[in-house]
């Protein structure tokens, strides 16, 4: 039996989908890369924005069109908003952010006597957080490794703390444990992720233990790891303890992804983002006081309801002060159940408008960062290698992307590369 597996949106939902495929692995399904091929289907749907679910309600109907024999899971967070409609638009089994290792069996029932499953209970996840391992039987560069789930903060245009329930933690035992078995696979690169990886340990109520904490006895246990990144991070959670693990380990890369949402303090009060910009740029520049050549990344929504001309120019102007190395761009999009849905919404225009004006900072802004290190010798970590044109690619510590020439594979080396406009790559 073959297995195909596909994930929309998220690193959580990436690691989950191959935590499944690893799991059917075991059970003695193989992988294939031809969803056409295969008698098991994979989609981990996303919904964080209304054109994400969209895009996963579409993926659905295209997976059941293109593959219509093969067993069809649908799971994430847009199965677990539309429920039992996804049974409706081709899916066999649909599970929503929890129940995952439910899975398994159900596809081994299915196959029995052909009967549809519906592994999603009703109302916000509350259960403990779901162990599922890593696919450590595949050799990987970089690996995603999820530490964190849920998220409890509410903000008014998310739909997210409803659909993945509250912030719980995994063990930092479970996390050691799944970094020796990915270093034992030869992983050079783990990335730490979470809904909400900034709540890292917040629920655990019989002791103090926090993302920083995790982060220094990751750093100070596994010293043969080359590199640790971490993905989405909020202002507020950039402590003491963290920039201690950035000052003193040069293996935490200097790249962090830090959502802003809006420049202006107006704007991130209906947003209900609890920190104003002032705070934020205070994050920005102790992380650059330590390390000057870290790369800021962060996510802004343009025309959030009320937004006038005058809060998104603050918007504008903060971006241009802030000097993101990139900016992801998303045009509000009412979410069903949040408070900024029964807000009064700006037109499909001024959005628009709104939106290129972002993109074309961000643009300017990313070609500024990346000719600041034209001429500099960067560690650059390999991770595809194309035969036939005898090209590497890799990332810089500051996640800069690199291609090189190269008679030989060197997949999995870090090599010193020389960045310049001809080697560099968006």
């Amino acid at each position: 039996m073959k297995c195909f597996g596909f994930s929309l949106g998220c690193k959580v939902n990436a690691y989950e989908t191959s935590s499944l495929l690893g799991a059917l692995k075991e059970k003695g399904y193989t992988i294939t890369d031809s969803l056409q091929e295969a008698d098991v289907l994979l989609l981990n749907t996303c919904a964080v924005t209304s054109t994400a679910g969209q895009k996963s309600r579409q993926h659905i109907r295209k997976f059941r069109r293109l593959a219509p024999n093969a067993i069809f899971v649908a799971m994430g967070c847009y199965t677990k908003e539309v429920g039992e409609e996804a049974l409706a638009y081709g899916a066999d089994i649909v599970a929503g952010t929890e129940m995952r290792k439910e899975v398994l069996a159900a596809i081994e029932a299915f196959r029995i006597d052909g009967k549809k499953r519906f592994l999603i209970k009703k109302g916000r996840p509350t259960g403990p957080f779901e162990e599922l391992r890593s696919d450590a039987s595949e050799t990987l560069t970089r690996a995603y490794l999820k530490i964190q789930d849920g998220c409890d903060k509410f903000c008014s245009y998310c739909a997210i703390p409803g659909l993945r329930g509250k912030s719980r933690s995994r063990e930092p035992e479970n996390i050691f444990y799944e970094i020796k078995s990915l270093l034992s696979k030869g992983v050079k690169e783990i990335v730490l992720s979470g809904v909400e990886i900034g709540y890292y340990g917040k629920d655990f109520i019989d002791r103090h233990y926090d993302l920083g904490n995790l982060l220094e006895d990751i750093l100070r246990t596994f010293k043969e790891l080359p590199r640790l990144r971490i993905s989405s991070l909020d202002e507020s959670e950039i402590s003491p303890a963290f920039l201690e693990c950035f000052r003193e380990y040069p293996a935490l890369m200097p790249h962090f992804h830090l959502s802003l949402q809006s420049g202006s303090k107006a704007v991130l009060e209906r947003m209900r983002r609890h920190y104003d910009p002032d705070e934020y740029f205070e994050s920005l520049k102790k992380l650059r006081a330590i390390r000057p050549e870290v790369a800021i990344t962060t996510d802004i929504i343009v025309g959030f309801p009320k937004e006038t001309e005058e809060e998104w120019q603050e918007t504008l102007a903060f971006a241009k002060k802030c000097r993101f190395s990139e900016i992801h761009v998303f045009p509000f999009s009412p979410r069903k159940g949040t408070y900024a849905a029964t807000l009064p919404d700006l037109s499909p225009e001024i959005k628009k408008k709104r939106v290129h004006e972002l993109l074309s900072l961000s643009k300017e802004m990313r070609k500024e960062y990346e000719e600041a290190f034209y001429g500099k010798e960067l560690p650059v970590l390999f991770e595809e290698y194309d035969e036939e044109k005898q090209l590497a690619y890799g990332h810089t510590p500051n996640y800069l992307l690199v291609a090189k020439e190269s008679k030989t594979d060197i997949t999995s080396s870090i090599v010193s590369v020389v960045y310049t406009k001809k080697n560099a790559l968006d």
